[in-house]
């Protein structure tokens, strides 16, 4: 497999865990298709699952695998590791194990079980508490599968068109941990159709939990997709070199007084930008969507204080800060993320 292959390899994959969506336009059959058996390639080549743009993965048994690529080893088993035969490997971790388990390179983390779900929530609980975010979570060879799933976000490219298992048995999901959504000899307008009716979430968690066990999680957490995009951007920060950072909202504020205020409008809304700093006067962070901005101690805490509060800033922050900040944005072609509601006492 030469690096462009190894590098297709690489995208499909992350695609099928966290079902992010695959660069390029989409055509026809499944994006990402594994199947655990590969007696069943002609069944999902005749029910038209397997399209030009499709990474259909099989395991390798010696027999010719055409339109397959050959895979060892496991990509659904805790403990398990990928192969590609070469130079590519993956391994899967089961949550609750993952913090007692050596990470070599790149690895997927699942939640298998109830047991893995309540170490997950117990994380998310004591990173929106004490600003403590579990280390191996944020190591930047490591995703979690099934984000969207895990903390009740919408995710419009998850469906079967984007990514595809078939087990030992032929049944199909678009998860390992997934209900069933049929088998390897439906077409991929039933199986949508099965999806839709099934929801995503379900489609990608039933089978590892019950649904009223995350439904009930899912109530009484609105913070969970929030805490997974922090967990995102800490991250790709530590792939930077960027460490010892505090996320805003979480275990702490950057402005004075804005913690006592009891303003939390950002941690149930995902798509804000997040705030990062370190301790004493150093350089802050902004991430928003995928970009990153190095600012200042008072543009992070304008912009803290902005999504905190819905714009509702009261004398939290001077408005020449906000004004300073809405010209950072416009700078980069970004319109601030709520609007501005600055009272004439704070100017």
């Amino acid at each position: 497999m030469d690096m462009t292959d190894r590098g297709r390899l690489k995208q499909h994959l992350i695609s099928w865990a966290t079902a992010s969506p695959l660069a390029g336009p989409a055509g026809a059959g499944v994006g990402t298709l594994v199947l655990a058996d590969a007696a069943h390639i002609p069944a999902v080549t005749a029910a038209g699952l397997v399209g030009p743009r499709t990474l259909l993965l099989a395991p390798d048994d010696g027999t010719d695998l055409a339109p397959a690529v050959g895979y060892q080893g496991s990509l659904t088993e805790p403990g398990d590791e990928f192969s590609n035969g070469q130079d590519f490997f993956l391994q899967t971790h089961a949550y609750a194990a993952s913090p007692f388990m050596t990470v070599f390179g790149p690895t997927v983390i699942r939640v298998f079980d109830g047991n893995d779900f309540e170490a997950f929530l117990a994380d998310a609980d004591r990173a929106l508490a004490e600003g403590v975010f579990p280390e191996f979570l944020i190591t930047s060879s490591v995703l979690l599968a099934d984000p969207a799933a895990l903390s009740g976000a919408h995710n419009p490219a998850d469906g079967p068109a984007l990514r595809l298992y078939a087990d030992r048995n032929g049944q199909v999901s678009t998860s390992p941990t997934g209900a069933v959504l049929g088998t390897v000899d439906d077409s991929l307008d039933t199986l949508t159709e099965r999806f839709a009716r099934t929801g995503s979430g379900a489609a990608a968690l039933d089978a590892a939990l019950p649904a009223e066990t995350r439904a009930e999680a899912l109530r009484g957490r609105p913070f969970l997709a929030r805490y997974l995009e922090a967990v995102s951007a800490l991250r790709g920060l530590m792939a930077r070199g960027a460490t010892g950072l505090r996320v805003s909202g979480f275990g702490s504020r950057l402005t004075p007084g804005l913690a006592e205020s009891g303003a939390d409008a950002d941690l149930a809304d995902p798509t804000l930008p997040i705030v990062l700093y370190g301790d004493g006067d150093g350089e802050s962070h902004i991430v928003a969507g995928n970009r990153l901005f190095a600012v200042d101690r008072r543009a992070a805490q304008a912009l803290e204080c902005l999504l905190a509060t819905s714009g509702e800033v009261g004398g939290l922050v001077p408005a020449a800060e906000v004004e300073q900040l809405a010209e950072l944005f416009a700078r980069h072609d970004l319109p601030l993320p709520v609007p501005v509601r600055v009272p004439a006492a704070a100017r």
